[in-house]
């Protein structure tokens, strides 16, 4: 394994880590997700499940997702649809570079583990943007939420928001975080 390699290797582990030892140590009263509330189980399974993967060719709702957060850390992807196109591989590259990721011009678990580190502080009520209409596009692919996607987190966004929360066993309060946010990414089991 050359040097590279192993140095990206320790980092994500060292990042998955300090993740999960900051969800059992609880979080700070400016993060979100309820974590006081969802047993340290819940907080285990969520953390270990894995990242979809995703490549040029693709058709997902979270290839939707990643669009959004990628345009909201400042890099183009082209169309606002769920394929992953070559103009959306060239945006994915351009951000793995930017950020010293292994260029694979795909979405890995790398990519997804920066981008949730970059976006997710917490998004709720009042909120609005790119960010709120990941969330939105999948809450309605995933749960069937019905929620106009405006990109404003409303009544309607919090309260499907609960909803999901609950069916992961997260405590509901309504605000995306980071361990929310990678409960909806990772959700696989629903219908397309």
């Amino acid at each position: 394994m050359s040097a590279t390699i192993a140095a990206r290797a320790a980092a994500l582990l060292t990042t998955g880590l300090l993740a999960f030892a900051t969800a059992l140590l609880g979080a700070s009263p400016a993060s979100a997700d309820d974590l006081g509330a969802t047993s340290e189980d819940t907080v285990a399974e969520i953390e270990a499940a894995a990242w979809p993967e995703y490549e040029t060719g693709d058709t997902d709702v979270d290839v939707l997702v990643a669009k959004l957060l990628i345009t909201e850390q400042g890099f183009d992807p082209g169309a606002e649809d769920a394929d992953f196109d070559g103009e959306f591989r060239a945006a994915v590259l351009n951000y793995q570079n930017a950020n010293d990721l292994a260029d694979t011009g795909a979405l890995d678990a790398e990519t997804w583990l920066l981008l949730r580190e970059q976006t997710f502080g917490e998004y709720g009520p009042g909120d609005s943007g790119n960010v709120v209409r990941a969330v939105q596009h999948a809450l309605n692919a995933k749960f069937q939420a019905h929620i106009g996607v405006d990109g404003a987190y409303g009544p309607v966004t919090e309260a499907a928001v609960r909803e999901a929360q609950e069916f992961f066993g997260i405590g509901a309060d309504g605000i995306v975080g980071p361990l929310t946010f990678r409960a909806l990414v990772t959700y696989q089991d629903y219908d397309r």
